[in-house]
């Protein structure tokens, strides 16, 4: 099925705390970077995650994670993170996102996220009100 989902830019200054010593962001931070990018998308779409969880005791763990680094940035670099959800299917969804500095790509990235029960851990569903307010139908 051929998606078209809406798209979220979400701003990010690198923190010190997100660097190396030679002051380069540590690959890990991306992982970070990357899921607030993917609730603030949810926010702007009008989706409460937090409330999702509490009202279904369902979570979207990350199940697998391909990334690509271009290039570094570095303490108090301001970057934009692009996101949006290039695939899904009954249980899962890609979020796919691209991370950019003063307006060059540095970063690219495909997060796949799979609903789980938080009780049992089993797999669930996704809900349609997920996708309902995160795709152009």
């Amino acid at each position: 099925m051929q998606l078209r989902s809406k798209r979220s830019k979400h701003n990010v200054r690198v923190a010190y705390a997100d660097t190396d010593q030679a002051r380069v962001v540590h690959h890990a931070s991306y992982f970070r970077y990357l899921e607030v990018a993917r609730v603030e998308f949810w926010r702007e779409h009008g989706f409460d995650y937090d409330a999702f969880e509490k009202r279904t005791g369902l979570g979207l763990p990350v199940v697998e994670a391909k990334l690509r680094y271009r290039a570094s940035a570095r303490f108090d670099d301001l970057l934009e993170v692009e996101t949006w959800i290039s695939r899904a299917s009954r249980a899962s969804v890609w979020f796919d996102a691209v991370i950019r500095k003063a307006g060059a790509v540095i970063h690219e990235s495909s997060v796949r996220l799979a609903c789980a029960s938080f009780d049992d851990g089993t797999i669930r569903s996704i809900p349609d009100e997920l996708l309902e307010r995160c795709l152009d139908r």
